[in-house]
């Protein structure tokens, strides 16, 4: 077996880059989101239907960069707190006709060229919860998120986990439920579900 990838996939503030980082040790190395590199990312969350298009494409490309730079550098097996399923949640809620068919376009592009991840974690969290998280740790660009949005990018992600069943493995957490941000206990158990299922992927 390769170089082993694992994306997480999760609504916004369900807990993925907290997750990733639990893994921050020889054997999985976690690879996080720079999403700040994305020019419009800021615009994005002032007016998400306006610049979403934008938004969404240099996501993909900016994940697609970031991995393949690390299977170059013959990194340690990957965890990545992004996922392109999430990316394409994103584009389903908000692109239609020509512009969806772009995204898809490139999408399909990207993923042909990189290997398919040998396990996605969906964080499924509920939408209050998710806005709880999004005003307890109140950061200005989020600051117009409301639960009708989250709303919709958890029904869109969860359509998308539930299709791409049949082609990749994928792990359920709630992460409304398991606080692995702060139980230890909870941390140790996340960290063994992932070796675990890894083990008998070998």
């Amino acid at each position: 077996m390769g170089m082993v990838i694992i994306e997480i996939c999760g609504g916004i503030a369900s807990g993925k880059t907290t997750f990733a980082s639990l893994f921050n040790q020889n054997t999985l190395t976690p690879l996080y989101e720079d999403f700040k590199k994305s020019p419009f990312w800021e615009s994005f969350y002032c007016n998400p239907g306006k610049y979403i298009f934008e938004t969404e494409i240099s996501f993909i490309l900016l994940h697609y960069h970031q991995i393949k730079l690390a299977l170059e550098s013959n990194k340690n097996n990957l965890i990545c707190d992004f996922s392109f399923l999430l990316d394409l949640a994103y584009a389903k809620i908000g692109m239609t006709d020509s512009k969806l068919h772009a995204f898809e376009c490139v999408l399909d592009e990207v993923k042909r060229e990189l290997p398919t991840p040998d396990l996605i974690v969906y964080l499924d969290c509920d939408s209050q919860t998710e806005l709880e998280r999004v005003e307890k740790r109140a950061r200005a660009e989020e600051s117009s998120i409301n639960l009708e949005f989250l709303d919709s990018l958890n029904k869109a992600l969860a359509f998308e986990v539930k299709q791409i069943k049949t082609q990749v493995p994928v792990i359920t957490v709630n992460s409304a439920e398991k606080d692995f941000a702060n139980a230890e206990s909870t941390k140790k158990e996340m960290v063994k579900l992932i070796y675990d299922i890894l083990k008998t992927q070998k």
